[in-house]
């Protein structure tokens, strides 16, 4: 890959990417002046710098949301394992059985109808269809589900689910949060809404086939608009 190759992967400036080259933040190799990158090597790296923040304690997620901070890096609230791709066109229900299934199998709930209950509750008030093929499905009281750190659960479909979205179309990608009090919650909510606002990053998330892709998709989204950067420092 060139620096340009680079570049346009993460959405950023081929001068952003050499002062990254300058840092030593990212692998690459000269040949005869030109920096050229192995794509292996390139996507390693993403996974990896995936990993380390991945794996990095949440403890600090709960006061961090609940600052003053403008936003949260959406890749500090989910692993792979909250991520479910391929949900079928099935009724809502069904939906949040499957958006609250991988947090059943993790232990973190101790009674998934009660979640269950909630977003169906939430959900008769007013869709939680957003419009551009999104859902975000929530509790209206975030304390009923209390959980050690904030989290989401991402679902996606290929074909699409009828939501009642305001804008009439069908959901691709849905983001149920879980924060375990009000403020986080909120915070949580408008971190949602903000990455959701990049350019391309629905079509991005709708493309993605596997967790991991998904995983990549945000990092490069959050890579190319500054989010992550931003709280790295």
């Amino acid at each position: 890959m060139t620096l340009s190759d680079v570049a346009e992967a993460l959405k950023v400036s081929e001068k952003t990417i050499s002062r990254m080259l300058q840092d030593g933040a990212i692998p690459g190799f000269k040949v005869a002046n030109q920096w050229r990158f192995y794509r292996e090597d390139f996507y390693r790296w993403i996974d990896a710098k995936r990993g380390e923040w991945g794996n990095r304690a949440r403890a600090g997620l709960a006061s961090m949301l609940s600052s003053e901070m403008d936003a949260v890096p959406l890749s500090r609230l989910t692993e792979e394992r909250f991520i479910v791709t391929g949900i079928p066109r099935v009724p809502s229900e069904s939906i949040f059985r499957i958006l609250t299934d991988p947090l059943e199998q993790a232990g973190i709930l101790s009674d998934s109808d009660l979640l269950v209950r909630g977003l169906a509750a939430r959900e008769m008030m007013m869709s939680t269809g957003v419009g551009g093929g999104v859902a975000i499905p929530h509790l209206r009281n975030p304390s009923k589900i209390p959980v050690s750190s904030p989290l989401m659960v991402i679902g996606l479909s290929l074909e699409g689910v009828d939501w009642n979205s305001i804008d009439g179309q069908p959901v691709h990608v849905f983001m149920l949060p879980l924060a375990g009090s009000e403020v986080p919650h909120l915070r949580m909510l408008a971190a949602i809404r903000s990455f959701l606002a990049a350019d391309s990053v629905v079509e991005g998330l709708k493309k993605a086939k596997t967790p991991q892709e998904v995983m990549r998709t945000i990092l490069e989204v959050e890579l190319r608009t500054g989010n992550l950067a931003d709280q790295e420092k």
